[in-house]
């Protein structure tokens, strides 16, 4: 990180080992001239809390899931790139998994974009140090080539305003029944992923959120209505 220019790293649900100083003893052997950026580290108690305050998010994978919208390194770089400028702000994650088992399907679903780097089919997980500084170069170049003054600001919901319209969604979809007959964790799943490609402005998020609330609005009403019980008045 600290070779291609960057220096905020998080850390989600980390791995506890009964010596606790052998994680900061390891990563300082390791880690040469680069311990500060270990000193600044954050600490996540688990991904939600992790990506909760970012607008975009890349994952990076060498399994990208079906349907995540997915690009090399390069193309990721500039996306980052292009949605840095567009909002002004460095609210971008670019999101690792662990080193054996990589992004499940459930993290792959919260990022906006997945990054593959074109290895050999023979052989295409890497080492997670290597990966991160592939996609780190690229970045860099990216960034330092982009011009931004010009480019238009496209406010840009956090994750954790994303996450919570899920929560809200989810709640309408089973006030409709909608998950009868269908698997319900892959559904949401699948729309959690489609909302995150399309990359919701917040005024596209608050268009969707009044959807949200007309339905459970609405499915409140309606129930209350045909309980039977008072006069037929609505109090709401």
């Amino acid at each position: 990180m600290k070779n291609m220019g960057f220096s905020r790293l998080v850390i989600a649900d980390p791995v506890i080992y009964d010596d606790e100083r052998y994680f900061d003893d390891e990563a300082r052997r390791m880690a040469w001239n680069a311990a500060d950026l270990l000193d600044s580290r954050h600490i996540a108690p688990d991904l939600d809390a992790a990506l909760a305050p970012f607008t975009f998010v890349v994952g990076t994978s060498s399994r990208p899931a079906p349907p995540a919208r997915v690009a090399g390194p390069r193309d990721a770089a500039a996306a980052i790139a292009g949605h840095l400028a567009a909002t002004r702000s460095g609210a971008v994650a670019l999101l690792l998994g662990q080193e054996d088992i990589g992004l499940t399907r459930d993290d792959q679903s919260r990022c906006h974009l997945i990054a593959s780097i074109p290895s050999s089919d023979l052989y295409p997980s890497l080492n997670l140090s290597h990966a991160a500084l592939l996609f780190l170069y690229e970045l860099r170049l990216a960034l330092c080539d982009s011009g931004t003054s010009a480019l238009p600001r496209a406010d840009r919901p956090t994750a954790a305003q994303i996450d919570a319209f899920h929560r809200r969604l989810e709640e309408a979809l089973d006030a409709l029944d909608f998950f009868q007959g269908t698997g319900k964790a892959h559904m949401m799943r699948e729309m959690s992923a489609l909302f995150n490609r399309a990359a919701l402005t917040q005024r596209e998020l608050a268009i969707f959120e009044g959807l949200v609330n007309r339905i459970l609005w609405t499915t409140g009403r309606s129930r209350r209505a045909s309980s039977g019980r008072g006069n037929g008045i609505i109090r709401c």
